[in-house]
């Protein structure tokens, strides 16, 4: 018993990595001055794919991520299975490939607007900027 009881315990006790990133995010979540979907880019690859590039300001540095629209995607449908009942803001819609010319300038500057107004919205929710997969989605476990 005493073996199962130590597993127990063991098993309760965080890494000092687990606490000090816990800590980094705290810190960086309630200093997050500004959050912008600042530009898109055609990537370079054999298939067309488009980057909008989020830049995030804190009071101690900035740092630039890109993302594909997929990822802001699959970030929103983890923050409607996560925080059901916070009201999140509306998403921008999925278009079709076949009725809509994804790799159109104006197709991808309208839903680069949208995105930005999306996260600017998502941002002014109380306690938002503080949640972890928000912001391991902007990166911060790289900056």
């Amino acid at each position: 018993m005493a073996s199962g009881q130590s597993t127990a315990r063991t098993s309760r006790v965080r890494s000092q990595e687990d606490v000090l990133y816990d800590r980094r995010i705290e810190e960086v979540g309630r200093e997050i001055k500004s959050v912008k979907v600042k530009r898109a880019q055609k990537a370079r690859s054999r298939q067309q794919v488009v980057l909008y590039q989020i830049d995030v300001e804190t009071r101690e540095r900035e740092w630039a991520t890109f993302k594909r629209f997929n990822a802001f995607y699959g970030f929103y449908r983890k923050l409607s299975k996560d925080f059901k009942k916070c009201g999140l803001p509306k998403f921008p819609p999925r278009h079709s490939k076949v009725f809509t010319d994804h790799n159109d300038p104006v197709f991808i500057e309208q839903r680069r607007k949208k995105l930005d107004k999306f996260m600017k919205e998502l941002f002014k929710i109380p306690g938002m900027s503080n949640q972890e997969c928000v912001l391991d989605f902007l990166g911060i476990r790289d900056h």
